[in-house]
């Protein structure tokens, strides 16, 4: 498989393609201020001194003969031919000087720019209109050139250091969040690696480290799981061999306790597939919660035993066969370790839809309260009634969670037991 760039180089070419691309446009906009400058300069310097030519050669004197001639060694002469074609493009900053020549003469036609392969200025003389003004222009490009070019190659030296170590420091966190992932998901503390990072790597361990958790907790489950169904299974299953090995499938009473025992088996084994498929993948529809309520009382064993409070219609957005095992969960629990009358109760309180499931048992110690909803723990120690798979309440609560609410617990003032389901607050109610 072909490995692709670390971190590191897309950073840094990242980096350093911002720094070219900054030092290009600096560049550009800098030559166009630069051009403008210079042929703001040296235009004023050509008007004045072909003012000061034109004035001398219309003067017939020795010191002006002179001056001329002076000026003439220098590369200023005065002549009556015509301007010669240029042979190649203009250079940029004589033709910036030569606009600025013609503005400030307010006549553009008495300036003509040619390269030959120097650069020249005409200007045509004011007092003799047969006559131009020519000035050798100095060329300064391969200087120029050579400095823009030590100029770029040091920017660009600087700038591949500062990238550099710019992506160093981008980078070295994630290095070390990398080295130290597998302690980070085993359980372990790695803060102290993670000292001085960016607030986004930390959060990202934060986020590794509760993704650990949740991998070792549904480890912990499934061990929980299989240890408490082998435990579950066997009791049944070896009364059932006992009862097969004495020939008591004969007996209308062993086999009325058999066929109990298979009940008790495949209830274990599809509570403890409930818990499994925990009902997630079930689509959001709205159902009337209070429909359902009723629906499921008029199904238990005595249904004369459960009463219900609370509105005729509730209409609620949720995962309805998800939350119909829940509530079924809820009232066998009751009936299971709780006596009668049962009462189930649905009303909206603050920003949430509270359901109630109450019994009249003796309710459960409170030091047991908080351990209940975990798989496999049961309450049966201090409630009477025949032992569950220890997953109803687990169930219930994973069902909470995964529709938005929660479960919490809580003995009934008085004796008993009350199971309060807590659903999040998408619902109407109607009496």
């Amino acid at each position: 498989m072909k490995r692709g760039p670390t971190t590191f180089s897309l950073v840094l070419a990242l980096l350093v393609a911002a720094l070219v691309l900054a030092l290009t446009l600096g560049g550009l906009l800098s030559t166009r201020a630069g051009l403008r400058a210079m042929g703001d300069s040296f235009g004023r310097l050509v008007v004045a001194t072909s003012s000061s030519v034109d004035a001398l050669a219309d003067r017939d004197d020795a010191g002006a003969r002179d001056t001329l001639a002076r000026l003439q060694r220098s590369g200023i002469r005065i002549t009556s031919a015509s301007p010669p074609p240029t042979l190649k493009p203009v250079v940029p900053v004589a033709e910036e000087i030569g606009h600025v020549v013609g503005e400030q003469l307010g006549d553009p036609s008495r300036v003509v720019v040619v390269q030959q392969p120097q650069v020249q200025i005409w200007v045509r003389s004011a007092r003799r209109p047969g006559q131009w003004i020519v000035m050798q222009v100095a060329s300064f490009r391969r200087q120029v050139i050579r400095s823009m070019l030590l100029l770029m190659l040091f920017a660009g030296a600087v700038a591949l250091a500062v990238a550099a170590l710019a992506a160093r420091m981008l980078t070295r966190p994630l290095e070390r969040l990398a080295t130290h992932a597998p302690a980070l998901l085993s359980g372990q503390s790695i803060a102290q690696h993670l000292r001085g990072s960016p607030r986004e790597v930390r959060d990202l361990a934060d986020a590794l480290g509760a993704a650990g958790e949740e991998l070792r907790q549904s480890a912990r489950e499934r061990e929980l799981m299989l240890a408490g169904i082998s435990h579950d299974l066997r009791t049944p299953l070896a009364r059932l061999r006992l009862a097969l090995e004495l020939g008591d499938a004969g007996d209308p009473a062993r086999r009325d306790a058999m066929v109990t025992d298979l009940g008790e088996l495949d209830s274990a084994l599809a509570q403890c597939l409930a818990y499994v498929r925990d009902g997630s993948d079930e689509a959001v529809r709205e159902i009337d919660l209070a429909t359902l309520l009723v629906q499921l009382m008029a199904l238990r064993p005595q249904p004369d035993a459960w009463c219900y409070e609370g509105p005729d219609s509730l209409r609620l957005c949720t995962r309805p066969s998800l939350l119909r095992r829940a509530l079924g969960n809820l009232m066998d629990n009751a009936e299971r370790y709780g006596a009668a009358p049962f009462l189930v109760t649905a009303q909206q309180r603050g920003n949430g839809l509270h359901v109630d499931v109450e019994d009249h048992g003796p309710g459960v110690p409170e030091a047991l309260l908080a351990q209940l909803g975990r798989p496999f723990v049961r309450g049966n120690s201090a409630r009477s009634g025949t032992a569950g798979s220890g997953l109803g309440l687990s169930i219930v609560k994973r069902a909470a969670e995964v529709c938005g609410g929660r479960l919490e617990l809580h003995n009934r003032p008085g004796g008993g037991f009350i199971a309060m389901l807590v659903l999040p607050n998408t619902t109407t109610a109607r009496r």
